[in-house]
């Protein structure tokens, strides 16, 4: 769904990218400059729904100069989204998928203690060499993280044991720390477009997942995956890039809202709404499917992934990685 947003209007349409009004930055024709955005989930997820206060902040901080337009979980996968915007036909992207080594390797579980750990590490050397690669291959700029709480694993059928999940399939995203981790358990990593997930479980095409599960509850996956494990599988790090070239065509101003409202409003509204968000998500999940639904391994986790994490820090990021993101 599309959305245009001010704080004084708040109209949804279900016109498809190419129908709708975008006007080319700076236009004399607008009246706002409006930022195209895109992410695959709905418009109930946190991710979107942080991005609506975020619109609604660009506009009061630049008296009405400054918008976005919304388009949530109707313009396709995180792959499509992110080429998407390389390409120009969207201004700014946000979500998962990245295709690179130096993000998707921070999807394994257990890579970081927590969401405070993945921040820590975001804003030192290891997140600046991430972000460089992002620029070099989407031409496009890092406006930050977005930590959206934990990863979970979300079954069909009930398990005790992480070991248990041994020759399952698995839906992953095509991210590199999720396939791996998933495949070293012995389970056989299926990687489906994230608009696909519902009826791939519905249908048997897979017997479990791996996505964050504030996503998972806002799109309803507990109508056709009963059971969901509440240890951590990973932390959500939802990247927002925009493309240079609509990065460019704002003027210093802009760009200075944009890239501080962002980073202002991340620490409330993605990381602290994401940690408070997961006791009512299970409980959700728990509702919907009953008494057992909810799983707790009384197992290490962390150590069952120390090794793996250990060989894709230094593999990617050179000798030593592992330990400097351990200091953070």
């Amino acid at each position: 769904m599309s959305f245009k947003l001010s704080r004084r209007n708040f109209t949804a349409g279900s016109a498809a990218l190419a129908g709708a009004a975008m006007l080319p930055l700076g236009s004399a024709q607008a009246q706002a400059t409006v930022l195209r955005y895109g992410n695959a989930g709905n418009i109930d997820t946190l991710s979107n729904q942080f991005n609506l206060r975020l619109a609604d902040t660009l506009m009061e901080r630049t008296n009405d100069e400054l918008g976005m337009e919304i388009f949530a979980g109707t313009l396709g996968g995180e792959q499509s989204l992110i080429e998407g915007m390389s390409l120009g036909t969207l201004d700014m992207y946000n979500g998962a998928y990245t295709g690179t080594r130096e993000f998707d390797i921070l999807y394994s579980p257990y890579f970081f203690r927590d969401g405070a750990h993945a921040g820590a590490v975001m804003a030192g050397a290891i997140g600046d060499q991430a972000s460089q690669v992002l620029q070099e291959r989407y031409d496009a700029r890092l406006l930050g993280v977005g930590r959206l709480g934990t990863y979970n694993l979300m079954l069909k059928e009930p398990i005790s044991s992480i070991e248990e999940i041994a020759g399952r399939k698995i839906r992953t995203p095509q991210i590199e720390g999720c396939i791996a981790s998933v495949e070293s358990l012995g389970a056989n990593p299926t990687p489906v477009a994230f608009n696909e997930v519902y009826l791939a479980l519905q249908q048997g095409v897979v017997d479990g997942l791996v996505t964050a599960l504030n996503v998972a509850v806002a799109v309803q996956f507990y109508e056709v995956c009963q059971y969901v494990v509440a240890n951590d599988f990973g932390q959500a790090l939802d990247k927002q890039l925009i493309s240079n070239a609509s990065w460019n065509g704002l003027s210093a101003d802009q760009q200075n809202v944009l890239a501080t409202s962002f980073s202002e409003l991340e620490e409330e509204y993605y990381y602290a709404a994401g940690v408070a968000a997961k006791p009512n998500d299970l409980a959700a999940w728990e509702e919907a499917n009953g008494e057992g639904s909810v799983i707790t391994l009384d197992e290490d986790l962390n150590s069952v992934f120390a090794d793996l994490n250990r060989s894709l820090a230094d593999d990617v990021y050179g000798d030593g990685a592992w330990e400097e993101i351990q200091r953070a």
